[in-house]
């Protein structure tokens, strides 16, 4: 047993870093197919990995940049601020038109979701000034503000600059960088672990419909790498040096190679400084000036973005595509502004943050991890060749043989964005046939939920009689009492609150609630079918005894009596997708003019949103009797509806044309309460005590949770395992 370990140990040791990933890879996705969500037991370990592999970014950030800048001369920084600059810039622009181009090959793909309360809050305010000019840099440091730290690293290592005295800084901080190297050579050691922990819970937890989409991701990554690596960047080289396309795809092959397997650009530096210059001897170019802008270019380039690290931030369009809201036109200018200068620490920091300004969950960056074993050799890939194509603009522009044709660059122009084009449209196409994007959330909603309704509950179709005229004299608990049972009115198409499923069953928030009410009074529940505008009359004349969800408006004091809130509801305008941008804003659309906004039968109800949403805008309200015309399509001169974001939300669901917005700031909130006749004397105060128990037991919570945010939409069964699905153990 000892020398069969051992030898497993000597294999294992003798194993490439890359193998052992893939080993690590391997074996967690069995034990998540095999363990299924048990496999779930795993996340700690690999938020463990994770943390240890974030840790060391920030500190070898600072001090390498710092280094990289105090060590040179003044006039080699000038020569190096102007060129790499110039440099950055193009290689940036590259990467950024592919980033922009990539997302349009993603497949037509509808989403909703129920209600969050992500939509009432406030987005994270974008402020160059926060980002860049912070008045504390260790804040900064400690929340992650990664653009803030570069600056005032570059600045200090700039300020390096002509100390006489500037190694008695710089000598300890190599020390301090060699130290956090080691670091990370450790944590990198521990990646089949980590890999290991990450596999097995992403197999054993993500449901195939989640795991079927990242192969958008995948292949739309891959072949921007290749376009990047294969054919923009060597363009740009021969469009404007004597090198043709050949000798520049070609020149490091090796390096490329070892870079690829490797998963690692900086292993391969030394080798690509000297095919460069092999490359520049070839063609007698190899001088003084062009031989030290190869030195210093390519280590000092390794520390800023490139554009294999740039193209990881696809995966922040491709999480809004996931998510069912695409980033519009002007979202791509916030993300290269922020994602760029996050990148100059890695993706796993910076992408986080990027999610968080975006508004995207944050839980998608957990998809991301396991991609970067595909992708990151890509991405090393792409980041060798960036370095390569600096390299030789650099020692190009410091030797003077830059060569500027309008007809050779020209013809770089088209065969760059036709390439890109011609690209994009063909992944398109692949996308399209291999990925199956259908809308199937309207079916789940309509399928959601067995029905917990009492065996002796009551649904009636149509209304029942009005109470008998002896029964006029008593008072509504007596009446109650007599006949055994509470009414309770119910609309029918009020989704998420009362609605019936594709099983014929009444289910909803507060058909849910008015149920335990019920009980708790001792009674059955019967429901009964109402219209809005009726709810007066019939809790009057004794045909419903209370009705849920009225909202605490002056339309109904007068002749309805209201129980102590139970909800707290929010007032949103449902939009289509497209439009959505055009109501974030509550100043935007009080500068509007000739919107046509719908309104619920009862406009008085909402009247208060109507005032501090459009002011005294030039805005047309149109008066539609309820919401589910308006998005079925029948009435398309109404810009948005004005209804609660909650029942937004979920008629969004049936309809994914259609989103919910939330105007900012400070939205209009409208509480719930039952509704009772204005004489339901004793029955007020019972419902009062039982609306302060269920708040205080969190039964009101619970249900808000289960069907207004949708944590109950669809019953899942657990996920697929070898375990228990094919040995049957564990049922």
């Amino acid at each position: 047993m000892k020398v069969a370990m051992a030898a497993l140990v000597a294999s294992w040791s003798r194993l490439s870093l890359s193998s052992r990933i893939l080993a690590g890879l391997g074996a967690g996705v069995l034990t998540g197919l095999f363990f299924g969500e048990a496999a779930a037991a795993l996340q700690p370990l690999a938020d463990i990995y994770i943390r240890l592999m974030q840790m060391p970014v920030l500190p070898y950030l600072v001090t390498s940049l710092v280094i990289a800048l105090g060590q040179l001369e003044m006039a080699e920084a000038k020569r190096l601020a102007w060129r790499g600059g110039a440099l950055l810039l193009l290689v940036w622009l590259t990467a950024c038109l592919v980033i922009v181009a990539l997302p349009l090959s993603f497949p037509d793909y509808q989403s909703a979701s129920f209600y969050s309360d992500a939509l009432i809050q406030p987005a994270t305010p974008f402020s160059l000034t926060d980002l860049y000019f912070p008045r504390n840099f260790f804040d900064s440091l400690a929340r992650n503000v990664v653009p803030a730290v570069v600056l005032f690293s570059c600045l200090m290592g700039i300020g390096l600059i002509g100390f006489r005295d500037r190694e008695a800084l710089l000598a300890p901080l190599r020390v301090w960088n060699a130290a956090i190297v080691r670091i990370t050579l450790f944590v990198i050691d521990l990646t089949p672990i980590g890999v290991f922990a990450i596999g097995a819970v992403a197999a054993g937890t993500l449901q195939p419909e989640t795991a079927g989409k990242l192969e958008v991701y995948f292949i739309a990554f891959t072949a921007g790498s290749l376009l990047l690596a294969f054919w923009i960047l060597p363009l740009l080289v021969t469009a404007v040096t004597p090198f043709h396309y050949r000798e520049v795809s070609g020149i490091a092959r090796d390096a490329l190679l070892t870079a690829f397997i490797a998963n690692s650009a900086f292993i391969v530096l030394p080798l690509l400084i000297e095919r460069s210059k092999q490359l520049l001897a070839r063609h007698q170019l190899l001088d003084k000036e062009t031989n030290s802008a190869t030195e210093v270019l390519i280590p000092i380039m390794f520390n800023f973005p490139n554009a294999g690290k740039l193209l990881t931030l696809l995966f922040v369009p491709f999480a809004a595509w996931l998510s069912g809201t695409p980033l519009g036109a002007v979202d791509y200018g916030q993300l290269f502004t922020v994602g760029i200068p996050s990148y100059f620490a890695k993706a796993q920091v910076a992408l986080p943050f990027l999610l968080d300004v975006f508004g995207l969950p944050h839980d998608l960056f957990q998809l991301y991890l396991p991609t970067t074993i595909i992708t990151g050799k890509f991405d090393s890939l792409v980041t060798a060749v960036n370095l390569i194509v600096v390299a030789l603009l650099g020692a190009a522009a410091s030797g003077d043989f830059l060569v500027f044709e309008r007809a050779r660059l020209l013809r770089a122009v088209v065969a760059i964005v036709g390439g890109t084009l011609l690209l994009t449209l063909a992944i398109r196409l692949l996308l399209v046939a291999l990925v199956d994007t259908s809308y199937t959330l309207d079916q789940a909603v309509r399928h959601m939920h067995k029905s917990e309704l009492a065996s002796d509950t009551v649904v009636h179709r149509e209304l029942p009689p009005a109470a008998e005229q002896t029964e006029s004299t008593l008072s509504a608990w007596e009446r109650i009492t007599r006949r055994g049972s509470l009414r309770i009115g119910f609309d029918p198409d009020n989704l998420p609150m009362s609605f019936f499923n594709a099983g014929g069953e009444l289910v909803g928030f507060d058909v849910e609630l008015a149920q335990q009410l019920a009980q708790a009074l001792q009674l059955r529940a019967e429901f009964v079918p109402v219209r809005w505008p009726e709810v007066p009359r019939l809790l009057a004349d004794g045909i419903i005894d209370v009705m849920p969800g009225v909202w605490y408006r002056p339309y109904w004091f007068s002749t309805v009596r209201l129980s102590n809130p139970y909800f707290i509801g929010t007032v949103g305008l449902a939009v289509r997708d497209e439009r959505r941008q055009e109501f974030t804003s509550m100043a935007a659309l009080r500068e509007r003019r000739g919107l046509k906004i719908g309104v619920p039968l009862d406009a008085s109800q909402i009247r208060t949103a109507m005032e501090r949403y459009f002011g005294g805008s030039d805005t047309e309200f149109v008066v539609v009797e309820f919401w589910q015309p308006f998005f079925e399509g029948r009435h398309p001169e109404v810009d948005a509806f004005l209804m609660p974001a909650e029942n937004a939300s979920g008629w969004s669901l049936l309809h994914p044309r259609y989103t919910v917005v939330v105007p900012q700031p400070d939205p209009v909130h409208i509480p719930s309460a039952f509704g009772m006749a204005r004489d339901a004397g004793e029955l007020v105060d019972m419902i009062n005590e039982w609306v302060i128990f269920a708040d205080s037991a969190g039964l009101i919570e619970e249900r808000h949770r289960y069907w207004v945010k949708g944590e109950g939409m669809t019953e899942t069964a657990p996920r697929w395992s070898i375990l228990r699905n094919v040995l049957g153990w564990g049922d």
